[in-house]
């Protein structure tokens, strides 16, 4: 069983630290919600498309997710010959049309995988329209500019007709993971997909509505991969969300940079994380500005409805007075990365006499 909450090789992508007090652009880790630490050997099944013109694109959608799970490194992806070995293509067959409406499977259906992955395109519409519009045509200068009369308004010389074509898709699916021991579903999502449509005037954009349902396809993919694994956000953090204060009054936290030594505690507020950070796993901890060791340390799950307060620790003085030091530095990690997202320095007041 795995229990590390941040693998190594989601996509390729590495942390960005540097520079957060400033504003800068990090990752953060983003963690589906189910228990994917339990489930290392994962099977992805052949897609299903309830419309017979989505059946390869079905396809399509189940070997990019297969793809997509692979390079996170999360989990032990089984290939199909895999599956095969203990399963024929019909018992596939059967058992992802099965899930898809839902049944149960029989307990000990499949022991090779801990879990398996079924997709299903459920709606998938290719849309190719042309409308006839006429177009008023105005009365131009010598320069080419439009005339306009003693009102100001452009002047019509005449009207013009012509095609306008819109090409566009819309494409909905569906993703499960079940239990392959029991048959319970873990995890289950549906997305819908609408690229933007694309519109010639006189011929047909270039790009096809099977172009654009490809797309469409693509995206449900990453959509799929990201309520299964945990995967990198890209995300900006601004320094006064990490903010060290020595109390919250009428709404508002009395923040500063360096802390009375008379005080019994103060305040470690994260506050006003983007929308990307919701429902992940925060760290908070601080330490002194030289140090390794941290002082203090507590987990969270953000939340945006918890307002803009955000979320608030409060923490005993003695717990930086008893090192003996003066600066000190509160850290926000994502998860249990190894290395902090944004951090924000502070002080003690000197001791008198120093």
């Amino acid at each position: 069983m795995r229990t590390t909450w941040a693998p190594a090789g989601l996509l390729g992508l590495t942390l960005l630290l540097g520079g957060c007090n400033g504003g800068r652009a990090t990752f953060v880790t983003q963690y589906p919600r189910w228990e994917f630490q339990r489930y290392e050997r994962i099977g992805v099944l052949p897609g299903r498309a309830a419309v017979p013109q989505a059946a390869s694109q079905a396809e399509v959608l189940s070997d990019r997710l297969t793809t997509l799970l692979t390079q996170n490194g999360t989990f032990t992806v089984l290939s199909r010959a895999e599956l095969k070995d203990v399963m024929t293509e019909q018992d596939l067959s059967r058992l992802v049309d099965a899930v898809d409406e839902g049944t149960a499977l029989p307990e000990g259906r499949l022991k090779v995988a801990q879990a398996l992955v079924v997709t299903k395109i459920t709606d998938y519409k290719l849309i190719a329209e042309k409308e006839r519009q006429t177009i008023p045509r105005y009365a131009l200068d010598s320069r080419g500019r439009i005339l306009l009369d003693r009102a100001g308004r452009p002047i019509i010389a005449g009207e013009d007709v012509i095609w306008v074509y819109r090409h566009g898709a819309e494409v909905e699916g569906s993703v499960r993971v079940i239990d392959a021991a029991t048959g319970k579903i873990l995890v289950s999502h549906s997305a819908r997909v609408t690229p933007k449509a694309r519109v010639g005037h006189g011929q047909p954009p270039k790009q096809r509505p099977e172009d654009l349902a490809a797309e469409a396809v693509r995206e449900l993919s990453v959509a799929f991969y990201k309520a299964i694994a945990p995967t990198r956000t890209r995300v900006k953090l601004k320094s006064d969300m990490l903010v060290i204060a020595s109390d919250y009054f009428d709404g508002r936290y009395e923040e500063t940079k360096k802390l009375p030594r008379t005080r019994e505690d103060f305040l470690l507020v994260v506050r006003n994380l983007p929308e990307e950070c919701e429902r992940n796993n925060f760290r908070v901890a601080l330490a002194e500005l030289e140090g390794r060791q941290n002082l203090f340390e507590e987990e969270f799950v953000w939340s945006g409805s918890i307002g803009p307060e955000g979320v608030s620790f409060r923490v005993p003085l003695a717990k930086l007075t008893a090192t003996g030091g003066e600066k000190f530095v509160a850290k926000l990690y994502s998860g249990r990365d190894p290395e902090p997202i944004l951090k924000r320095e502070f002080s003690l007041e000197k001791v008198k006499g120093d």
